[in-house]
């Protein structure tokens, strides 16, 4: 049960994310001017917010249930690694060598959080 709460963590705010981004391309969602609130919320963004609800919840529930200092850099590595792939496929983001290094030491970082003493 706890690796599909954080399979569905990890896979509600990397998407939320990517599909904020892909919402606010064309601008904010909200914005201020001539002393008032502007919604110019599309599908996307409408949708990333909803993931991100649901992300937050999912998070409530693993914070509470397992060790932060375990459960909070698992999750957050698992994140950074799948925004990593979903920028490169969705936005056509460049892989850089540096970028590449950083994702095998946080690969290498998750390797070391779940081994046994």
């Amino acid at each position: 049960m706890p690796k599909i709460i954080i399979a569905l963590y990890v896979l509600t705010t990397s998407l939320a994310l990517i599909v904020l981004k892909w919402g606010t391309q064309s601008g904010l969602p909200i914005s201020y001017s001539d002393h008032k609130l502007h919604f110019n919320a599309n599908p996307y963004s409408i949708a990333g917010i909803l993931l991100y609800g649901i992300s937050f919840l999912l998070y409530i529930y693993l914070i509470s249930t397992y060790d932060l200092g375990y459960i909070i850099p698992l999750a957050a590595a698992f994140v950074y690694v799948l925004i990593f792939f979903g920028s490169y496929l969705v936005f056509h983001e460049v892989f850089t060598t540096t970028k590449i290094i950083g994702i095998a030491l946080i690969l290498g970082g998750i390797i070391f959080l779940n081994l046994k003493k």
